[in-house]
């Protein structure tokens, strides 16, 4: 098929370690003295492998919890490339708890990781964050599976990106993605395992872009630079000027 001139890209960060602290774990030693050093309560504060793990302990898939920094990196990657800043690109994050995340266009989230965590701690509480200008919506949260939120973007092809996908490089998956009008770019937002099945039903061809287990910036980073090359005409670069920002 020619490729679509006009195509658009979305980007799912899937099955992402982000969360504020479960209840069940509320009550835990490391998770008490944590949030007495903190002076915060257990539900301000984000699940961090860092500070709980022994807590985690207690939680089904614990080697998929806790690394919100992963998602950070991801979407610090995804909303500061070109493709994003001339609106071509679209960019989501669904929870380890389906749990689903919209950006606005030409969001620019904190470059500090201390901000990061407490905007996020703060969608999760009022499940949307405005901006200070003019109340706009620049993300919000609403509840959701991996299923639910491919309904709803409606992509004519789902391309998951996994260390067990059939080997291919950023440039054949950037080529794949750009040869329909609509393609979903999926990359795990979790440290270590794969997508679980909720995911994996939902996904068209899946694909390793390396001989590494790279992390999802890098893979992000790749891919997107890839699509970026075949619509490198249509990219002004002026993007920038326009961004809406939550911080720097």
């Amino acid at each position: 098929m020619q490729q679509a001139s006009t195509s658009t890209i979305t980007l799912i960060i899937a099955e992402a370690a982000l969360e504020t602290i479960p209840d069940k774990i509320a009550r835990h030693p490391a998770i008490r003295n944590h949030s007495r050093r903190r002076q915060q309560k257990s539900s301000e504060i984000l699940l961090d492998r860092s500070y709980h793990h022994a807590a985690m302990k207690r939680l089904s898939n614990s080697w998929k919890r806790g690394r919100p920094d992963i998602i950070h990196f991801a979407l610090m990657e995804a909303l500061c490339t070109p493709l994003f800043m001339n609106m071509m690109l679209k960019v989501y994050v669904h929870t380890i708890n389906d749990k689903i995340i919209s950006t606005a266009d030409n969001l620019r989230i904190p470059k500090s990781y201390f901000r990061f965590e407490g905007l996020m701690v703060g969608l999760f509480k009022d499940n949307v964050i405005k901006s200070n200008d003019d109340e706009s919506i620049l993300m919000k949260l609403s509840d959701g599976t991996f299923t639910d939120l491919v309904d709803k973007i409606k992509p004519d092809r789902v391309i998951g990106l996994s260390t067990v996908g059939v080997q291919s490089n950023a440039q054949k998956v950037a080529e794949n993605a750009r040869d329909v009008d609509h393609s979903v770019l999926v990359v795990g937002g979790f440290a270590k395992g794969h997508f679980s099945e909720n995911v994996t039903k939902s996904l068209g061809p899946t694909y390793s872009i390396s001989n590494f287990t790279l992390e999802a910036h890098v893979v992000i980073a790749r891919i997107l630079y890839e699509c970026e090359k075949l619509l490198e005409k249509g990219i002004d670069y002026e993007g920038n000027e326009k961004r809406r920002q939550i911080g720097t």
